[in-house]
């Protein structure tokens, strides 16, 4: 009932804001008056059907639906200038400020972005950047989370995991009451210190049970037809550790061989990385620099102006929640209300 009450706020709000002009009004101001070069940098993850999401174990923060995306798109058609990751950068003689600019990218490689995100790119001829997460390709799995979320939704499986769970976080174990509280602790630790937990929390028969079929991630020759198609790659690491847990060497060869094995993959260059969970610090920063990525992408909300560091490039996530009306349509209002929170 209170997740109702506050979703009915919310939209009523985002309404008031949207069909006021009150939102419009203060973008054009920030461009004309303020002189802010900006672009709104959306990130996505998962593009997916109804009956889809309902079989797939990744979290509800990373999905939107294929019809809540479609919409999206036509949306931006007529309110946005989508822009590609070249023209992110590149100096124009004469900036259009009727529309603000956009662009659209696509984190992890899952093989949806190219069964239902492609499609709808290519019908509204619309550029994207996917960063990939190049030892996930070709897996007929998800990551660690949705391994997770899969036990968590057995019923006869989820005591003994809450059990686990309090055993392994001590005092922090009260806390992880809730899958989403559970992944949160987990992310934040080193990679091997995390994998120790998780062969003591997920039973070895599970790990050699069938894959989800959902869960799937792309493969080598879907990322090369987008390629070819001009949808641009990035790189995501290998094997998406949260790299300020890391030592150097880790994060410079997670950075480094990623990006290689994307540009052998694809025979293009790749300038873009996306920090895995948007997670960077000083250090990460300058490996980033240093390896030979032109920018890095963060999760750090806002609009790019172009005059700020590239390697810190703000996005705004988008997923089935910030997007949708309370009957669960595409909602300009929402998208308006969610950017509105971010600039």
């Amino acid at each position: 009932m209170l997740a109702k009450l506050r979703r009915f706020v919310r939209s009523s709000a985002a309404n008031v804001l949207h069909y006021s002009g009150a939102a419009d009004s203060w973008r054009l101001l920030r461009q004309r008056a303020l002189h802010k070069d900006e672009v709104c940098v959306f990130g996505l993850h998962r593009v997916l059907t109804n009956a889809e999401r309902s079989l797939s174990n990744s979290l509800d923060g990373m999905v939107v639906t294929e019809a809540t995306f479609a919409r999206l798109l036509e949306y931006l058609q007529g309110e946005f200038r989508v822009v590609s990751f070249e023209a992110l950068f590149a100096e124009e003689r004469q900036i259009d400020r009727s529309k603000p600019r956009c662009l659209l990218t696509f984190d992890d490689g899952w093989k949806d972005t190219y069964t239902r995100a492609y499609p709808w790119l290519k019908k509204f001829g619309m550029p994207a950047i996917v960063f990939l997460a190049t030892g996930a390709i070709e897996s007929r799995r998800g990551f660690w989370v949705e391994e997770l979320r899969r036990l968590w939704r057995m019923p006869e499986a989820r005591g003994q995991l809450k059990s686990d769970l309090r055993r392994l976080a001590g005092q922090r174990g009260d806390e992880l009451g809730e899958l989403e509280q559970a992944v949160e602790w987990l992310k934040h630790m080193p990679t091997a210190t995390r994998d120790s937990f998780l062969a003591q929390l997920i039973p070895q028969e599970l790990k050699n049970a069938e894959p989800d079929p959902v869960d799937c991630m792309l493969s080598w020759n879907e990322v090369l037809e987008m390629s070819r198609a001009g949808i641009d790659m990035g790189a995501h690491t290998v094997t998406h550790p949260l790299l300020t847990f890391e030592n150097f060497d880790t994060v410079e060869r997670e950075l480094r061989v990623s990006k290689s094995v994307v540009e052998e993959k694809t025979g293009k260059s790749v300038p873009a990385l996306a920090y895995p969970n948007g997670d960077w610090n000083e250090d990460v920063r300058r490996c980033a620099e240093q390896v030979g990525y032109r920018c890095a992408f963060t999760t750090r909300p806002g609009w790019f102006e172009r005059r700020e560091d590239p390697y810190t490039i703000r996005r705004i996530l988008l997923h089935e929640g910030n997007v949708t009306d309370r009957h669960g349509d595409f909602s300009p209002a929402m998208l308006s209300l969610t950017l509105a929170g971010r600039v």
